[in-house]
């Protein structure tokens, strides 16, 4: 279980960090054409779709996954379920289209609002296969359909933004990205929808994803709906620094954190019945998370300053005390991230769906009283909220796998450690080095290097060594 997941995650971090790349370098572009209001815009309006698409996404396929036998019957139902909720969120998306000017202040959401519901269909499309794809842990695709997707919506965007369409280049390069992901999955897949629905079958996908339909909604669109209740009490320009921000953040977590998200319930699910080995392989993969994902966050920290006003621009420079405070969450993410699919592989969406409630009633509540202390009070809400969700979800854990917390919470808390002298080593290298971009990679270098050295050889000994072990298994030459 343990090569076939890692074949999994290589596939999915391909996909990941070409995505990211991608993304990134697209991102860069279109930041230095367009302004941080225009963005603002589109990140609101891409924030209610958000909100509706992950409907598509989660519960009904994934509810694909767990079940222990699939046939016809499920697997097309789940199909015809989704068209169908996809037309009725672009008859929602209309009537919301209509009322967003008056609720954010910007007549430029009622018709960026309407066009981009339609990218429900092409979602709706390609659920079920990616739940097929998923449940065998055959993810090459997933790393061809999204580099070629940011190619070729890329190009498009990048084009019209030149010609000075604005925010509409944004909007048809998702069109474009979107369109080549239809093709490319549903070319690789066999599957094709029959014209069937059974409601014996919707009733027992139902049972499952009803909860888990939920938990994902909520879980998944928190940062959409951070947009939102920023975009409401403040405007779309504070909107667009705050997007900026989220998107750096979300490069990291999509690098450490995704490829682990994507095959943990799948691959959970085959082990659900020992409870031991179940809470090893959890706890495996969440310190695995941790000790990536921890230094690349207290790195881009201690770099934003001077990195994100020269990659983006300088009119983006009030995003940096933004990044900076999101960048605390560094000490407590992957303690919590996983909950849901590791939940939701016990057969307990329940479970998940109540996390998810109590992260929703954090952020309705903190959110709106942050706002009102400006953008980088809204940053060190989100990391505070992330350190409120860890008591919270390992609680639920306790009760339901057999996790031993303590000793997470101990090996965890060691990584730490290092990410702290990590920090302390960038610091003190600053007082001897001038300012400058070399100086600055060789500073980060040097804080790796302690890190990893004291991480694997004093504070965890052989730890780093057993990931890249694994790695290496990982890549496609050392066999199916």
């Amino acid at each position: 279980m343990q090569h076939s997941v890692a074949k999994a995650t290589f596939w999915v971090v391909l996909e990941t960090g070409g995505g990211q790349v991608s993304a990134f370098l697209l991102f860069v572009v279109f930041a230095r054409i367009l302004s941080p209001q225009e963005f603002g815009a589109y990140a609101l309006a891409m924030a209610i779709l958000g909100l509706v698409n992950i409907v598509l996404f989660q519960g009904f396929g994934d509810a694909l996954i767990q079940a222990e036998e699939l046939d016809e019957d499920r697997i097309s139902t789940a199909f015809w379920t989704n068209m169908m909720l996809a037309a009725g969120m672009i008859v929602l998306l209309q009537i919301v289209a209509l009322c967003a000017p008056a609720l954010f202040g910007e007549p430029l959401l009622r018709p960026v609002i309407a066009a981009v519901s339609f990218l429900c269909i092409p979602r709706a499309l390609i659920s079920v296969h990616n739940a097929l794809f998923r449940r065998t842990l055959d993810l090459r695709v997933f790393a061809i359909r999204t580099i070629l997707g940011y190619v070729a919506g890329g190009i498009v965007g990048v084009t019209l933004a030149v010609m000075g369409l604005g925010i509409w280049a944004l909007v048809v390069s998702q069109f474009v990205q979107s369109a080549m992901v239809v093709f490319i999955m549903w070319r690789s897949s066999d599957w094709r929808p029959k014209l069937l629905f059974s409601i014996a079958a919707f009733r027992e996908l139902l049972q499952f994803s009803k909860h888990f339909m939920a938990a994902s909604v909520i879980s998944s669109s928190i940062d959409d709906l951070g947009n939102i209740l920023i975009g409401l009490g403040l405007d779309v320009t504070a909107v667009g620094y705050y997007s900026l921000a989220l998107r750096v953040m979300r490069a990291v977590i999509i690098v450490t954190m995704t490829p682990l998200a994507l095959v943990m319930m799948p691959a959970l699910s085959r082990i659900a019945h020992d409870r031991k080995q179940f809470g090893a392989a959890y706890s495996n993969m969440v310190l695995t998370t941790s000790t990536v994902w921890l230094p690349m966050v207290a790195g881009l920290g201690l770099v934003a300053p001077d990195l994100l006003p020269k990659v983006f621009g300088a009119h983006w420079s009030e995003a940096v005390p933004v990044v900076q405070a999101m960048c605390f969450a560094s000490l407590t993410m992957p303690l919590w991230t996983f909950s849901g699919q590791a939940l939701s592989a016990l057969g307990r969406p329940d479970a998940f769906a109540r996390i998810a409630f109590w992260q929703l009633g954090l952020y309705c509540v903190v959110f709106p009283m942050a706002s009102h202390f400006g953008i980088v009070a809204v940053g060190w809400a989100w990391s505070a909220l992330s350190a409120a969700m860890v008591p919270i979800a390992l609680l639920s854990l306790t009760q339901h796998s057999g996790l031993d917390v303590t000793a997470l919470l101990i090996k965890n808390a060691r990584i730490a450690l290092c990410g702290g002298a990590l920090v302390a080593t960038v610091l003190l290298a600053r007082i001897v080095l001038p300012s400058g971009l070399w100086p600055m990679a060789v500073e980060i270098v040097a804080g790796a290097a302690v890190y990893a050295a004291l991480l694997n050889l004093l504070v965890l000994p052989g730890h780093l060594t057993r990931i890249v072990t694994l790695a290496r298994r990982a890549m496609p030459a050392h066999g199916a």
